[in-house]
């Protein structure tokens, strides 16, 4: 790091700074042995500057006590997922603003819907300007707000952000995978505004028109025209205030966990490229054991939420289908735009979860086909993973002057076909092509190592899970199924009703 960044690390940014923390947290602090340069590193960092905490994936983690990372500071990347847990009332670093943080919770999430329900009335409104989804809706914005605001708050709280984002580790990876998990940091609530703004613009214009009609009626206030008009926008404006603390606590606890999602499809990506440079069985199974460690803590981490959250998207949708269907009036967008608006935040949340789990998944078995093909090919016909390169001149059928090495289950050339091969002289002088010379990878040795490792793969399946159940294509499917039949019971009802009608 240059000098003006020495003198104030403050403007550093925060992977860069991590990265320079790698050789420390590589093993140095771990090294029982007393070495000077290790003591004068453990000296430099002081207490300003580094958090205790304990590494997940170290097996000695009641010996090895600290784990020394780097603080956050006001010009980080996670200065704007700090200002959006401000925003929410999530920041909960002390007691005053765990405080704070629940009263806020509290207010926009329990009591100013509950004054909407019970003081807003529309008595003379023709059936063209009713609003009869108002307690549904309320309804399943609370439950989901509740259900996220409870599981991330526990998450910063017991973690902390930084824990949370895996950004501790992200100095062992790559600089493609750093580089690609800043920019989705950068990019997160771009995301979070892009779904929010236009959905925000229809609930305003929605409950704009609705208060237009309504009539505010509060126990012990006698109402006259100024009051009523002054309780119509302050009740208008703290509904709107409202929807926007319980919708944008949904989409940034989902798009949090669509961030994690993405950094282990940045790792799978990272890992594919590993299984193209080596064959060695031990380091891609230490590396596959490492993420999938992280797949796991993620999925213990998001599970109550997920469950949650998508077994109240289920009961919402499928009980606004049994109304909408059992209803003979028609309707409208004054009628039924909340109850558009609040399914669209929910598909959204739900689809956004859905989307980084199944990806995830889908990454991890591609990587059993793989590994599955290149044992395969190993034991089959090893010429086709083996890559010989000759290292002297003389006799091409000389077995002492070639080299073969075993190439990486991804390797380019394990998939190209054989014939491909025929173009070049060295491989067709190459002594690997005879069958006279004992091949390395022939031995039971090699056969075992290759045969575990894909037994492991097969048997402990990496991916985001529910309690057991992997969330891959068979789970969306039978999600999607189960939808499906809760609809046809529901058409089957209303075509009975409506036959019932039609012979009455």
């Amino acid at each position: 790091m240059n000098q003006s960044l020495a003198e104030d690390p403050a403007r550093a940014p925060l992977l860069d700074r991590l990265l320079n923390e790698e050789a420390f947290q590589s093993g140095m602090i771990f090294s029982h042995a007393e070495n000077p340069s290790n003591e004068v590193l453990r000296h430099r960092a002081t207490a300003q500057d580094q958090e205790r905490c304990i590494d997940i994936d170290d097996h000695n983690r009641k010996d090895n006590q600290a784990l020394v990372r780097t603080l956050s500071h006001a010009r980080d990347e996670l200065r704007y997922f700090r200002n959006g847990l401000r925003c929410l009332g999530l920041d909960q670093s002390s007691k005053l603003k765990v405080t704070l943080s629940w009263i806020l919770f509290a207010l926009f999430t329990f009591i100013v819907p509950f004054v909407n329900l019970t003081s807003v009335s529309c008595p003379d409104c023709d059936p063209q300007h009713r609003h009869p989804f108002e307690g549904l809706v309320q309804l399943a914005e609370t439950a989901l707000a509740a259900v996220s605001f409870v599981c991330l708050s526990h998450i910063v709280r017991r973690h902390g952000l930084r824990r949370t984002l895996f950004l501790d580790r992200i100095v062992r990876e790559s600089h493609e995978v750093r580089a690609g998990y800043e920019s989705e940091l950068h990019g997160a609530f771009s995301l979070l505004g892009s779904f929010l703004l236009p959905i925000a613009l229809i609930e305003i214009a929605f409950r704009v028109w609705w208060y237009y009609y309504v009539t505010v009626s509060i126990p012990f206030i006698e109402s006259h025209r100024r009051l009523k008009i002054i309780l119509n926008v302050v009740l208008c404006s703290c509904g709107l205030l409202s929807w926007l603390y319980r919708t944008s606590v949904f989409l940034f606890t989902c798009i949090l966990f669509r961030l994690m999602c993405h950094l282990q499809i940045l790792r799978l990506k990272g890992y594919i490229k590993l299984l193209e440079t080596t064959s060695n069985v031990s380091i891609i199974l230490s590396e596959h054991m490492r993420i999938r460690s992280q797949l796991t803590i993620i999925s213990h981490r998001f599970r109550a939420f997920l469950v949650a959250a998508s077994f109240t998207i289920s009961f919402s949708q499928v009980w606004s289908a049994f109304v909408l269907l059992s209803s003979y009036e028609k309707f409208n967008f004054f009628r039924a735009g909340d109850l558009v608006v609040c399914s669209v935040v929910q598909l959204t949340g739900l689809m956004l979860c859905l989307n980084g789990a199944a990806k995830i998944t889908h990454r991890a078995q591609r990587i059993i086909g793989i590994v599955s093909q290149w044992h395969a090919l190993a034991t089959c016909n090893p010429h086709a993973v083996t890559d010989s390169q000759r290292t002297g001149e003389g006799d091409s059928n000389d077995p002492a002057l070639w080299s073969s090495t075993i190439r990486g289950p991804a390797h380019p050339c394990v998939y190209n076909d054989s014939s491909d091969e025929s173009d070049s002289d060295d491989e067709e002088q190459s002594p690997r092509h005879s069958t006279s010379i004992k091949q390395a990878f022939h031995d039971m040795e090699n056969y075992q190592k290759r045969h575990a490792l894909l037994c492991y793969l097969q048997q402990a399946k990496a991916g985001v899970s529910l309690y057991g159940c992997v969330l891959d294509r068979g789970f969306l499917y039978g999600i999607f199924a189960c939808t499906f039949s809760l609809i046809l019971v529901i058409l089957d009802y209303w075509m009975r009703r409506l036959w019932e009608g039609w012979k009455g």
